[in-house]
């Protein structure tokens, strides 16, 4: 049993050196590689402490029966924290918008190569429905230009828009965003600076995102109106949603709750 939590403690210890240098070049998924590697190292941790708790005696025994059970505690604390998130981002998955709808913000999300990813193309083809229905309302495409990427993603989203038959006098670009709070604060200095009203903002995005947008608008001063785009294939949706756990944490920890 000793060699079996040894055995384990190698492989955690191994994927957190693996998760720090990929972090590096995967700035999407940093956070929650950052998570997952100090999860991993927290499991290393208490292989070791189970260890000594089953082979050793006297005082180091006592100590580490005690840190595993603080440890246990904490994991159920943490394990709760998922499923209650996660429950709160499938339960506002819906759209919810707040008419007239006066200016029409599509949120980027990913490029492969010179075309938007399946989840931007799904964010791209629902705001052309969208614009459909409110012709008078302006587009601002939001989205800059990822370390990995050749062009700002709000050059690309305008570019496909326009290629199946958008009007490109409504669309504006935002390009110098990061993320998605920055998405939505730089799309309304944007409005600010031509007088657009933000009283009606809606915001299109795919599924998984729009629990945090909804959030970050009401944060901002936004009432939120927001557009659900399909997440995309099973396999994608459900890393999807696995990766906006970590993107709400982020959130939380950086005070836009």
């Amino acid at each position: 049993m000793r060699r079996c939590y040894r055995t384990l403690c190698v492989i955690c210890l191994i994927a957190t050196v693996i998760c720090i240098p990929c972090s590096l070049f995967m700035a999407t998924w940093r956070f929650g590689l950052y998570f997952f590697a100090a999860l991993c190292a927290c499991t290393a941790l208490m292989c070791k402490l189970i260890a000594v708790r089953d082979t050793e005696t006297g005082t180091k025994q006592r100590i580490s029966k005690w840190l595993v059970r603080l440890g246990h505690v904490l994991f159920v604390v943490w394990l709760c924290s998922f499923v209650a998130i996660e429950g709160m981002i499938v339960s506002g998955t819906r759209s919810e918008v707040q008419e007239p709808v006066q200016v029409i913000y599509v949120l980027g999300g990913g490029l492969r190569g010179d075309q938007p990813s399946q989840n931007l193309k799904n964010r791209l083809a629902v705001a052309m429905d969208v614009m459909e229905r409110n012709p008078d309302a302006p587009v601002i495409v939001c989205g800059g230009q990822g370390s990995d990427e050749a062009e700002p993603e709000a050059v690309v989203m305008r570019r496909w828009m326009v290629q199946h038959g958008a009007d490109s006098s409504r669309i504006i670009m935002e390009k110098q965003s990061h993320n998605t709070v920055q998405n939505i604060q730089n799309a309304g200095e944007i409005c600010r600076q031509r007088g657009w009203s933000t009283e009606h903002v809606t915001i299109v995005s795919s599924s998984f995102h729009l629990f945090r947008v909804r959030h970050i608008m009401q944060h901002i001063g936004l009432t939120p109106s927001v557009v659900s785009a399909p997440a995309g294939d099973p396999a994608s949706s459900v890393l999807m949603y696995i990766r906006e756990y970590f993107s709400v944490v982020k959130l939380i920890v950086s005070g836009y709750w």
